[in-house]
């Protein structure tokens, strides 16, 4: 018998395997699609569950309360720390609008009344790192000026109208024979600024300092009746602010009245020295001999392989690059502290410091200070265990001739300024956007 295929039988042949085609198709391909879809609904629904069940809790009074107390809790205790640490970076430090830019300058113009203030408060600690061996900070008009009141302002008088002649003349000869008069008329009111610019030998800003601290014993003077405005005043003592750096500059005074005041509570004697050194990077210290190798952690470069004998290990690097050449040099150090410092400075030491990590920049200051072992002992556990970012990097003990039991101290502390990754602008932090966020600014003065 034989079979034929039909036209109907053809369609119905036909019609047969496209739905198999369909069904393998959706099993192949739109299955594992509906699955995904099916998971994503659920999950939909679930979300917007729990979004309805903390909506409602939120419309409790009572529980609304609680979230805003527990809320206020953290973001004192956050404060807190970032005060107490001093890592903050206010906004008034990173725009240059006109009022932060005045921000900056009245805090610094703060900090050094505070210190010159600290002098006669202090019970027990000289600071004689102010006088004339030192950043030469004034402390009175000189007495000639003193005598005779109203001289001050007809010197300043003076300065105004030379001043206003320089800005308009250019034969070299009258400009330098005025220039020569200005400085002359300076000197007279106290501001010799020979001695003041060679102050840089105990940081770039002293000059800026001690200038500083002339114009605050003049503007103290100023009677009602003169014109002349502070700006005025300032420009005529040639005083330029570094607006730029200020955050640096600022950072390290707050930190040396902190220190001053420690340095008091203590009983240390005297603090016969400060410089204030420029910016520096922050590192990991370097791996010492023995020293086991975290898990997972790479070997760093040059390390031996497992099994190898190690070369010698140098001595341990500095963790800020040229503090030694700071220490070196210093008035009253002895070779011992000076061969001391060079080790320290080889190269093999450099070479360990290139496995270091970067943690964020400092500002550090070198104090020279003398006391009682136990006094300095007791200074020195205090300074590295308040809760702020000071560190003490190096440290460099000398006995004293003819001074039995007392020691004198050269301390390279570190303020950390700003930490890798951590910018807190306390007096924003709590507000809430109305923009979206802007990038990154630059920290200032780096």
């Amino acid at each position: 018998m034989k079979f034929q295929f039909r036209n109907r039988e053809k369609k119905v042949i036909g019609t047969i395997m496209t739905i198999f085609f369909i069904a393998a198709l959706h099993f192949l391909v739109f299955s594992k699609k509906a699955k995904d879809y099916d998971a994503v609904v659920k999950d939909y629904i679930k979300a917007k569950s729990d979004n309805e069940s903390v909506v409602k809790q939120a419309k409790n009074p009572t529980q609304v309360k609680k979230f805003e107390e527990e809320n206020k809790k953290y973001q004192a205790e956050f404060q807190q720390i970032v005060d107490n640490l001093k890592i903050d970076l206010p906004q008034y430090y990173l725009d240059t609008k006109p009022e932060s830019i005045q921000k900056r300058r009245v805090i610094c113009l703060q900090n050094i009344e505070k210190i010159v203030t600290l002098k006669s408060k202090l019970t027990t600690t000289k600071l004689s790192f102010l006088g004339e061996n030192g950043w030469n900070i004034p402390m009175d008009l000189p007495q000639e000026i003193k005598k005779r009141p109203e001289r001050l302002w007809d010197v300043i008088s003076q300065i105004n109208g030379i001043n206003r002649i320089l800005k308009v003349i250019d034969n070299p000869v009258v400009k330098e024979e005025k220039l020569k008069q200005y400085g002359e008329l300076l000197k007279e009111i106290g501001v010799d600024e020979g001695k003041i610019e060679a102050l840089n030998k105990y940081g770039q800003y002293l000059p800026f300092v001690n200038r500083l601290c002339h114009y605050r014993l003049i503007v103290k003077e100023k009677p009602k009746d003169i014109n002349l405005t502070d700006q005025e005043i300032q420009d005529l003592l040639r005083i330029t602010y570094p607006d730029e750096n200020l955050f640096k500059l600022n950072k390290q005074l707050f930190a040396l009245n902190d220190l001053i005041e420690m340095a008091d509570q203590n009983k240390i004697e005297e603090i016969t020295e400060v410089s204030l050194t420029n910016i520096v990077e922050v590192k990991t210290p370097p791996k010492q001999e023995g020293q086991e190798q975290a898990p997972g952690e790479a070997a760093p470069p040059g390390s031996p392989a497992p099994g190898a004998t190690p070369s010698p290990t140098p001595k341990p690097a500095p963790r800020f690059e040229n503090i030694e050449a700071e220490m070196m040099g210093r008035e009253g150090m002895d070779m011992e502290a000076r061969q001391y410092a060079g080790r320290r400075g080889s190269a093999a030491a450099q070479a360990a410091a290139s496995t270091q990590e970067f943690l964020g920049y400092g500002t550090p200051l070198l104090i020279r200070f003398n006391g009682s072992n136990l006094n300095i002992s007791n200074y020195l556990y205090i300074l590295t265990h308040v809760p702020r970012t000071y560190e003490l990097d190096s440290l460099m003990i000398n006995t004293i001739k003819d001074h039995e039991g007392v020691e004198d101290v050269y301390a390279w502390i570190n303020v950390m300024a700003i930490i890798d990754g951590v910018i807190v602008d306390l007096d924003n932090l709590w507000k809430p956007e109305t923009k979206k966020a802007a990038a990154a600014t630059p920290v200032p003065g780096i």
